[in-house]
């Protein structure tokens, strides 16, 4: 700026851009008596406007401007508005005793160099199950003012997780950890990168990522200087868990051998045990002598020993088993034998660790058989990433270690079962001379069978609606209550509890209103007390005028009569439901009304 005046500090200056923004210059101090303003303002000068050493007259010519100085505002104020447009520069003489004239000004633009990048980090999923797969997102966010080139990222997975895929169309290299993005991210422009990864193991694990390079200064940050405070270092923690074995839905907590409690004396072949009152009998049979002796596998197997984990930490005790089969054909079979025969137990569950694969080894093969009383009972199989299920037959697929839960499988009987037989082998891509291959059982978990035990009482009480005092003499009615009660530690199957109740020859069952316009409407009437049962009279309510007892329900086939029917013999009730147990123990009650004959 050049401006010719005879006392340059009466002189204020702003400068103001196309996009509004106003910086101060210089202002009006009053007691600056020099000459002439012949300045360049900038930022980075030196010193302020009219301090040493622009504490002198200006020359009147330029440009070059004599004096580069800082202003009273800030230029960088401007900094990423469009320079295209009116830029306004505004002189005010606040005195009239001196006088000058405004000759030129001239605007400089510099090119801006900045691209401010930050990155983030997200992922699928912060505490993922062991053996499945986690998404991890990764973003490059460019907060401009100007494109952004040459830009890579440090993006290194740490060791509990191994790398699947990515969707970076090769532009992350999985060896080098290295994602380079192509071309150029635009201001206010992101670029992403998804990497699959498997989850090997339980843990805390800390996920670090880092820009390492860009072509642009940032002013607030340094690629690759490893500085966790800046915005272009990203970094998450993931807290991988290993997946609980599928729950056993019994009326109370599941029953458990577990073997951190229980002994398998090393090397035996059979052993009973007794848990919440149920008989457990575990029998192995290895016709070809396969099973090895390990210190690993705690001696000579079976065996007990903490060796196979199925990644639960801490590890538990199992029961191992180590072999060298012959063949292919080659088996070694557990059989479980599950309470009393021909009733066992509610529900059962077990799991299996470590059945994988081996390539020119071994094709770890579970086949699973459950009966109850010689009858087939199905048998619900869950596996995991190294093992597969088809029928009742599991076949390992893929490699696991004893640490991790990737060879895991868990077998299920929803219904009761007292014998489930598991037969340890291979599979047919197993060689034909397989070498070592080993497996543990885990603890057995199982329901035990819980018996409905239902009881009966009925009570009679003289209707007197009117309070008269009445008698139970004949001519009277008589109000009938039937309690039926749950004691056992079991339901009773659904819609199974019938009522028959013979009607004595000496009274007469009435057919009409059992209150009288009360406020109950029909003959019979069902209360629940906490039984589970419902009551529909249309329904649940029939009728016999056999001379002996119905078979069941439906045997009860009499239409009655309104009013007293003396024909009915027989009252027959059949609650719709499950009739639970509990404390204290449920009941409901059945109600009916007849006349003292």
């Amino acid at each position: 700026m050049l401006v010719t005046h005879t006392y340059r500090g009466d002189i204020q200056a702003t400068l103001t851009s196309p996009s509004a923004t106003t910086v101060s210059l210089v202002t009006n101090d009053g007691g600056n008596g020099l000459n002439n303003y012949n300045v360049r303002f900038d930022d980075d000068a030196g010193n302020d406007v009219n301090t040493a050493p622009h504490n002198t007259a200006d020359g009147t010519s330029a440009p070059p401007y004599e004096n580069s100085v800082r202003p009273l505002g800030n230029m960088s104020d401007f900094n990423g508005e469009n320079a295209l447009g009116t830029w306004v520069l505004n002189l005010c003489d606040f005195y009239n005793a001196d006088s000058g004239d405004f000759q030129r000004a001239n605007l400089y633009f510099a090119a801006i160099t900045d691209a401010d990048l930050s990155l983030t980090l997200s992922a699928s999923d912060t505490t993922p199950n062991v053996g499945i797969n986690v998404i991890l997102t990764y973003t490059v966010i460019n907060s401009g003012p100007i494109a952004a080139t040459g830009v890579t990222a440090s993006l290194p997975l740490p060791s509990g997780l191994s790398y699947v895929s990515d969707n970076g169309g090769g532009d992350y290299n999985s060896g080098s950890n290295v994602w380079t993005i192509p071309g150029s991210i635009a201001d206010g422009g992101t670029a992403s990168v998804q990497i699959t990864a498997f989850v090997n193991t339980s843990g805390s694990f800390a996920i670090t990522s880092e820009i390492s390079t860009s072509s642009q200064t940032d002013s607030d940050s340094t690629p690759g200087n490893g500085d966790t405070g800046e915005d272009d270092y990203a970094a998450l923690t993931l807290n991988p868990v290993t997946p609980a074995v599928p729950t056993l839905s019994c009326p109370g907590a599941p029953s458990v051998l577990d073997w951190d409690i229980q002994d398998w004396p090393t090397a035996s072949m059979s052993n009973s045990y007794t848990v919440a009152g149920e008989n457990i009998t575990i029998t192995v049979d290895d016709p070809d002598g396969t099973l090895l002796s390990s210190p690993d596998f705690g001696g000579q197997t079976p065996a007990e020993s903490i060796y196979d984990t199925g990644g639960i930490v801490p590890g538990e005790s199992d029961l191992h088993f180590l072999r060298n089969p012959p063949n292919r054909t080659s088996t070694t079979d557990v059989t479980i034998a599950l309470g009393t025969a021909g009733t066992g137990v509610a529900q059962f569950q077990l799991s299996i660790f470590d059945v994988d694969f081996g390539t020119s080894q071994f094709e770890d093969q579970i086949t699973v058989v459950g009966t109850l009383s010689g009858s087939p009972v199905p048998v619900t199989l869950f596996t995991s990433t190294a093992n597969s299920a088809s029928g009742s037959v599991v076949t390992g697929n893929a490699s696991s270690t004893p640490t991790q839960s990737n060879g895991n499988m868990t077998l299920e009987f929803s219904s009761a079962v007292d014998t489930v037989v598991i037969n340890y082998g291979n599979g047919s891509g197993a060689p034909a001379n397989p070498g070592n291959q080993g497996i543990s059982i885990h603890d057995l978990n199982f329901c035990p069978v819980l018996t409905a035990v239902l009881g009966a009482q009925k009570t009679a009480a003289i209707y007197d609606p009117l309070s008269e005092g009445l008698y139970m003499i004949p001519g009277n009615d008589v109000i009938y209550t039937i309690r039926f009660t749950n004691t056992g530690d079991g339901a009773a199957d659904a819609d199974s509890v019938v009522i028959i109740d013979a009607i004595p020859p000496e009274i007469e069952f009435y057919n009409g209103d059992i209150d009288d316009g009360g406020p109950e409407t029909t003959a019979v009437t069902g209360t629940d007390n906490g039984s589970g049962l419902t009551f529909n009279y249309a329904s649940d309510v029939a009728y016999s005028n056999a001379g002996s007892p119905p078979a069941n329900f439906a045997a009860c086939g009499y239409t009655p009569s309104a009013g007293y029917d003396p024909a009915i013999t027989y009252l027959c009730v059949n609650p719709s439901g499950v009739m639970v147990a509990g404390d204290p123990d449920p009941s409901f009650d059945v109600k009916f009304r007849a006349r003292i004959k």
